[in-house]
C-alpha cells in the first residue's frame, strides 16, 4: 500500500513537493534522491510533512500525485510552487 504526502514550508506555510512512497521514512527523509530545487528550498527553510493519504493502491497515489501537482504547479515550469 502507497501513501501521499506533501512537505510544506515553514516560512511561507506553502507546499513545495508532492511525493508517493511505500514506505513512510522517505516522506521525512531531507536529502536522498531529492532535485536541486527541493535542496535550494530545504537549505533556506525548515518543513513539515503532511501525509495526505495512507494504505491505498499505487495507482490511485498516483493519480492523486498527478492531481496535487497540476493544482499546485512546477517551478521549473513557471506555473506554480512544486519543487
Amino acid at each position: 500500500m502507497a501513501i501521499v504526502y506533501q512537505h510544506i514550508r515553514l516560512d511561507t506555510n506553502k507546499v513545495f513537493y508532492v511525493g508517493i512512497s511505500l514506505k513512510y521514512r522517505r516522506a521525512y527523509e531531507k536529502a536522498s534522491r531529492r532535485n536541486n530545487i527541493w535542496a535550494k528550498i530545504a537549505s533556506k527553510s525548515d518543513f513539515k510533512v503532511e501525509i495526505l493519504k495512507e494504505d491505498i493502491t499505487w495507482e490511485e497515489a498516483c493519480k492523486l500525485e498527478i492531481e496535487l501537482i497540476s493544482k499546485y504547479g512546477r517551478i521549473d515550469l513557471g506555473t506554480g510552487s512544486l519543487a
